[in-house]
């Protein structure tokens, strides 16, 4: 996809398409510029078509009087009191995916909040042109590809410019995201996913490392090989280094779960639940199509990517409840849940990554389902040790429009609630307390108090349920902002 920020009127506009946002109860738009028979083409679909402008309606013109653009595309924002962000994201991709036509305008001025900037409205609309709609198939993918998007500002400017190159970087990375996730677990395995991040190799600045069983034996993985035991698929350990910044600069570390294919092990999940745990490696997609943006951008910073990839399915071979496995930090666990493996092959993952000094570690996980009980399924949970990266982390998600809130973790009352009688602790608490809270005490152990560390529990988030489940590729856009925010602060 193509993305330009213009300046141009509107009788100008050549596109196939020009998207116009309309609030309810008006017929005229709110730009400044105005064509002689537009807002009698307006009025005309307000009163013919019935055209009521709810949040996200979306009505058609051919041959709009006075234009050159050869579809009008009205969109509604709903009640003018009620627009926000959640309504211009809506609106915007609901206009977006109306239109089949390959050069498309968007009048930027209909839709500016006024609690926002100017650049956080180029951002959205660039993400939203940019990402694959719903269904993700062949045909979008290819409209995508091949479509143009103008976004018609007021005054334009580098800042602008920039933003949109931003919001078009997210976008790529989102859609990656979502491809690598919507994939059945018998294609997307361990193994492919370790191809995937193979072909980065050629990308300059990056180096790529992929451990096998034996490598990581060697390493001292236990956690993520017990877990993966039961699977005849192999286990691959993804390690991504992208140069960036100076040699002297510490690395971000991100962290990402890969459960391929989630079945719970021993504890089986029920069969309802069995079909969409290929969303279980969300995480790991998610930083690989982070990692690999940010690479080919040539983002100035130094980042390093891990991600423990493998299946969780029972098995004559597989870890069972009772067991106590050393982790690689040391530490022992007693296995009270074999379908609370995400944490176990973090806790290598994690302890592995402090051996890299890093200046901050994010790990990405479809961790639990307790954390939509507390959050909804729109709002992805947090949990920070460290007051400036938990600020970083909250100003990105507001920014990006990907919400989190911070949950608390640590301290004498979650810990009790881990504690074991043969091992240094057990993998979850009692069913139905705070288990979010629990998972992330449980995380917290293998990371150095002294390195700011941040968890996203994004189990309700990545991907959607149902019918229609899908991922969603969240939260991408969250940990790009995140990122460009540090390598700005480091320039």
């Amino acid at each position: 996809m193509k993305l330009t920020v213009k300046i141009q009127s509107i009788e100008k506009i050549n596109s196939q398409a020009l998207i116009i946002g309309l609030f309810e109860k008006t017929k005229t738009t709110r730009s400044e510029s105005k064509v002689e028979g537009l807002d009698q083409s307006i009025s005309d679909m307000v009163s013919v078509d019935g055209f009521k402008a709810g949040l996200g309606e979306v009505t058609r013109v051919l041959r709009p009087m006075g234009m050159s653009a050869r579809e009008l595309i009205l969109v509604g924002l709903g009640p003018q009191e009620k627009f926000d962000e959640d309504a211009f994201t809506r609106a915007a991709r609901a206009a977006l995916a109306a239109t089949r036509a390959e050069s498309v305008s968007v009048l930027l001025s209909d839709w500016c909040l006024e609690n926002k900037t100017e650049e956080w409205s180029v951002l959205q609309l660039a993400i939203a042109a940019g990402t694959a709609f719903e269904p993700l198939t062949e045909e979008n993918r290819k409209l995508l590809e091949k479509r143009h998007v103008n976004i018609i500002v007021r005054q334009k400017g580098i800042a602008l410019t920039q933003t949109a190159e931003i919001g078009q970087a997210i976008a790529s990375a989102i859609n990656r995201a979502k491809v690598w996730g919507n994939l059945p677990a018998n294609i997307c395995t361990p193994s492919y996913l370790a191809d995937e991040a193979k072909k980065l190799a050629s990308v300059k600045g990056v180096t790529v490392k992929i451990h096998d069983e034996k490598a990581a034996r060697k390493i001292g993985m236990n956690a993520f090989l017990a877990v993966a035991q039961g699977s005849r698929e192999a286990p691959r350990f993804i390690e991504l280094h992208y140069s960036g910044a100076g040699k002297n600069e510490s690395p971000v570390c991100l962290v990402g779960k890969a459960i391929t294919l989630d079945a719970g092990g021993l504890c089986l999940k029920p069969s309802a639940h069995i079909t969409e745990m290929k969303f279980d490696m969300a995480g790991g997609a998610a930083v690989l199509a982070v990692f690999e943006a940010i690479a080919k951008e040539k983002w100035p910073i130094n980042l390093v990517a891990l991600i423990p990839a493998c299946e969780n399915l029972p098995d004559g071979a597989a870890y069972k409840p009772s067991d106590v496995i050393k982790t690689l930090s040391g530490k022992t666990v007693e296995i009270t849940n074999t379908d609370a493996e995400g944490r176990l092959i973090l806790a290598d993952a994690l302890t592995y990554a402090s051996r890299f000094e890093p200046q901050a570690i994010i790990d990405v996980a479809t961790l639990t389902g307790a954390v939509q009980v507390a959050l909804g399924s729109d709002i992805s949970g947090l949990f920070v040790n460290d007051p400036v990266l938990c600020d970083m982390v909250e100003t990105s998600a507001d920014v990006a429009h990907d919400p989190v809130w911070a949950l608390p973790f640590g301290g004498r009352r979650f810990k009790e609630l881990i504690k074991s009688n043969v091992a240094d602790c057990v993998n979850t608490g009692p069913r139905g307390v705070g288990g979010s809270c629990v998972a992330a005490t449980f995380l917290s152990q293998f990371v150095d108090d002294e390195t700011p560390w941040a968890h996203l529990d994004v189990a309700a988030t990545a991907y959607k349920s149902g019918k229609d489940a899908h991922s969603t590729g969240r939260p991408v856009a969250l940990l790009m902002m995140l990122l460009h925010q540090m390598a700005s602060l480091a320039e």
